[in-house]
C-alpha cells in the first residue's frame, strides 16, 4: 500500500497536478513596515490592521518619555517571529515577553501573524494613555 501511494504521488507530481509541500518563497521578504512611535505618554497610532500569512516589520520607536516596557503578548504569541533588529544587530528568537526602552531608539520585529483576532498593545504603567489594538484579519 505504501509503495502504491508513493508511485501515485510521484506520478501526480510529475504531471504538475500536485506540488511539493514547501512554500514558494520566504514569507519574510518584502515585509510591510508598521511604525509605532512612543512619545511622552502616547502612541503615534492606536489602531493597526494586519493580515495572517503576511510579513510585517513592526518598528517600535521611543521618541521621548521615561523608561517604557512595550507589551503585545497576544500578538507575539500568535505570530511567527523571524527576528528582532536593534541598531543593525539581529536577534533570532521565537518568543518575546516585552520590549524595554531605557533610552530613545528603535526596535524592529519581523513577524508573520498566524491567527486572526484583536490584540492589545500597551506600555506597562501607562495603560490609561498608552494602549492600542492590532487587528489581524
Amino acid at each position: 500500500m505504501k509503495k502504491a501511494y508513493s508511485i501515485a504521488a510521484a506520478g501526480l507530481l510529475s504531471l504538475g497536478l500536485i506540488g511539493p509541500a514547501t512554500a514558494a518563497g520566504n514569507l519574510t521578504t518584502g515585509a510591510t513596515a508598521v511604525k509605532i512611535d512612543m512619545t511622552a505618554n502616547k502612541f503615534s497610532t492606536t489602531a493597526i490592521e494586519m493580515e495572517t500569512g503576511k510579513a510585517y516589520n513592526l518598528q517600535v520607536t521611543k521618541v521621548a518619555g521615561g523608561e517604557y516596557q512595550f507589551r503585545a503578548p497576544d500578538l507575539f504569541s500568535n505570530s511567527y517571529i523571524f527576528q528582532i533588529a536593534i541598531d543593525g544587530k539581529e536577534i533570532k528568537t521565537r518568543h518575546i515577553d516585552y520590549l524595554e526602552f531605557d533610552d530613545t531608539g528603535t526596535i524592529s520585529i519581523t513577524i508573520v501573524p498566524n491567527r486572526i483576532g484583536a490584540f492589545k498593545y500597551w506600555v506597562t504603567g501607562q495603560e490609561a494613555t498608552m494602549t492600542g489594538t492590532i487587528t489581524v484579519k
